[in-house]
Protein backbone atom coordinates (compact mmCIF):
# COMPACT_ATOMS: atom_id res chain seq x y z
CA UNK A 1 0.00 0.00 0.00
CA UNK A 2 1.43 3.50 -0.77
CA UNK A 3 1.85 5.67 1.93
CA UNK A 4 1.92 9.25 0.02
CA UNK A 5 0.16 10.07 -2.82
CA UNK A 6 -3.88 9.79 -4.14
CA UNK A 7 -5.04 7.00 -3.33
CA UNK A 8 -2.58 6.24 -0.10
CA UNK A 9 -2.63 5.49 3.78
CA UNK A 10 -2.35 9.04 4.38
CA UNK A 11 -5.18 9.80 2.13
CA UNK A 12 -7.12 7.29 3.81
CA UNK A 13 -6.11 8.72 7.38
CA UNK A 14 -7.24 12.58 6.07
CA UNK A 15 -10.84 11.00 5.89
CA UNK A 16 -10.43 9.72 9.50
CA UNK A 17 -9.68 13.10 10.68
CA UNK A 18 -12.34 14.89 8.94
CA UNK A 19 -14.80 12.51 10.84
CA UNK A 20 -12.84 13.31 13.95
CA UNK A 21 -13.51 16.66 13.27
CA UNK A 22 -17.15 16.83 12.79
CA UNK A 23 -17.37 14.24 15.84
CA UNK A 24 -15.31 16.68 17.60
CA UNK A 25 -17.30 20.00 16.80
CA UNK A 26 -20.29 17.71 18.07
CA UNK A 27 -19.36 17.35 21.16
CA UNK A 28 -17.63 20.82 21.67
CA UNK A 29 -21.24 21.84 20.77
CA UNK A 30 -23.18 19.55 22.75
CA UNK A 31 -20.57 19.82 25.98
CA UNK A 32 -23.46 21.35 28.09
CA UNK A 33 -25.56 18.49 27.89
CA UNK A 34 -23.02 15.86 27.69
CA UNK A 35 -21.29 16.84 30.97
CA UNK A 36 -24.60 17.79 32.28
CA UNK A 37 -25.53 13.82 32.06
CA UNK A 38 -22.44 12.43 33.11
CA UNK A 39 -22.33 14.85 36.18
CA UNK A 40 -25.80 13.06 36.64
CA UNK A 41 -25.28 9.50 35.91
CA UNK A 42 -21.36 8.88 37.09
CA UNK A 43 -19.86 11.44 38.82
CA UNK A 44 -22.74 13.67 41.11
CA UNK A 45 -20.10 15.38 43.22
CA UNK A 46 -18.28 17.18 40.27
CA UNK A 47 -17.90 21.01 39.94
CA UNK A 48 -19.86 21.08 36.90
CA UNK A 49 -18.83 24.66 35.58
CA UNK A 50 -15.34 24.57 36.02
CA UNK A 51 -15.07 21.29 34.46
CA UNK A 52 -17.06 22.85 31.73
CA UNK A 53 -15.15 25.44 31.48
CA UNK A 54 -11.95 23.64 31.25
CA UNK A 55 -13.15 21.34 28.59
CA UNK A 56 -14.33 24.03 26.55
CA UNK A 57 -11.16 25.75 26.77
CA UNK A 58 -9.68 22.69 26.07
CA UNK A 59 -11.48 21.36 23.38
CA UNK A 60 -11.22 24.55 21.58
CA UNK A 61 -7.21 24.04 20.58
CA UNK A 62 -8.14 20.31 20.45
CA UNK A 63 -9.94 20.89 17.46
CA UNK A 64 -7.50 23.67 15.89
CA UNK A 65 -4.99 20.30 16.65
CA UNK A 66 -7.12 17.95 14.08
CA UNK A 67 -7.97 20.68 12.31
CA UNK A 68 -3.92 21.04 11.49
CA UNK A 69 -3.22 17.08 11.07
CA UNK A 70 -6.00 17.41 8.50
CA UNK A 71 -3.80 19.74 6.27
CA UNK A 72 -0.58 18.02 6.98
CA UNK A 73 -2.48 14.65 5.74
CA UNK A 74 -3.23 16.58 2.99
CA UNK A 75 0.41 17.77 1.87
CA UNK A 76 0.92 13.87 2.04
CA UNK A 77 -1.57 13.35 -0.01
CA UNK A 78 -0.20 15.64 -2.51
CA UNK A 79 2.65 13.82 -1.85
CA UNK A 80 4.60 17.07 -0.95
CA UNK A 81 5.73 16.22 2.60
CA UNK A 82 8.16 18.72 2.84
CA UNK A 83 6.49 22.05 2.87
CA UNK A 84 6.61 25.19 5.41
CA UNK A 85 3.04 24.66 5.42
CA UNK A 86 3.81 21.46 7.59
CA UNK A 87 6.47 23.61 9.48
CA UNK A 88 4.03 26.18 10.15
CA UNK A 89 1.40 23.40 11.06
CA UNK A 90 3.49 21.60 13.63
CA UNK A 91 4.27 24.80 15.62
CA UNK A 92 0.52 25.34 15.82
CA UNK A 93 -0.17 21.87 17.21
CA UNK A 94 2.67 22.59 19.40
CA UNK A 95 1.51 25.94 21.08
CA UNK A 96 -2.09 23.91 21.13
CA UNK A 97 -0.80 21.26 23.28
CA UNK A 98 1.49 23.19 25.56
CA UNK A 99 -2.25 25.41 25.66
CA UNK A 100 -3.67 22.06 26.96
CA UNK A 101 -1.49 21.25 29.19
CA UNK A 102 -1.26 24.62 31.20
CA UNK A 103 -5.17 24.53 31.13
CA UNK A 104 -5.07 20.58 32.44
CA UNK A 105 -2.23 22.25 35.38
CA UNK A 106 -4.76 24.73 36.56
CA UNK A 107 -8.04 22.12 36.17
CA UNK A 108 -5.83 19.70 38.24
CA UNK A 109 -7.80 21.28 41.35
CA UNK A 110 -11.35 21.32 39.56
CA UNK A 111 -10.67 18.00 38.30
CA UNK A 112 -9.10 15.61 40.61
CA UNK A 113 -8.55 12.45 38.67
CA UNK A 114 -5.79 10.84 37.45
CA UNK A 115 -7.04 11.29 34.09
CA UNK A 116 -5.75 14.83 34.31
CA UNK A 117 -2.43 13.97 34.96
CA UNK A 118 -2.43 11.59 31.79
CA UNK A 119 -3.54 14.35 30.20
CA UNK A 120 -0.67 16.31 31.06
CA UNK A 121 1.95 14.42 30.27
CA UNK A 122 0.69 13.38 27.08
CA UNK A 123 0.15 17.11 26.08
CA UNK A 124 3.72 17.58 27.57
CA UNK A 125 5.03 15.31 25.15
CA UNK A 126 3.05 16.61 22.03
CA UNK A 127 4.23 20.02 22.71
CA UNK A 128 7.95 19.47 22.68
CA UNK A 129 7.53 16.31 20.65
CA UNK A 130 5.85 19.23 18.09
CA UNK A 131 8.27 21.28 18.57
CA UNK A 132 11.10 19.13 17.83
CA UNK A 133 9.67 18.13 15.09
CA UNK A 134 8.73 21.43 13.42
CA UNK A 135 12.51 22.29 13.78
CA UNK A 136 13.65 19.42 12.57
CA UNK A 137 11.73 19.88 9.39
CA UNK A 138 12.66 22.71 8.82
CA UNK A 139 15.48 21.93 8.28
CA UNK A 140 14.97 18.73 6.18
CA UNK A 141 13.89 21.54 3.95
CA UNK A 142 16.78 23.87 4.17
CA UNK A 143 18.66 20.88 2.69
CA UNK A 144 16.53 19.83 -0.02
CA UNK A 145 16.23 23.30 -1.40
CA UNK A 146 20.14 23.52 -1.29
CA UNK A 147 20.30 20.23 -2.58
CA UNK A 148 17.96 21.22 -5.42
CA UNK A 149 19.72 23.97 -5.98
CA UNK A 150 23.41 22.43 -6.70
CA UNK A 151 21.60 19.93 -9.28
Amino acid sequence: MKITGKKSLSSFIEICLKLLMIIGIIIVLGLPYFLEQYAKWMHPQMQYYPSLAILYVSGIPALIIVYQFIKIFHTLGEDNPFSIQNVKSLKIISICSFIIMLEFIVGIFFITSIFAIVIIGVFAVAWLGGYILSELLKKAITYKEENELTI
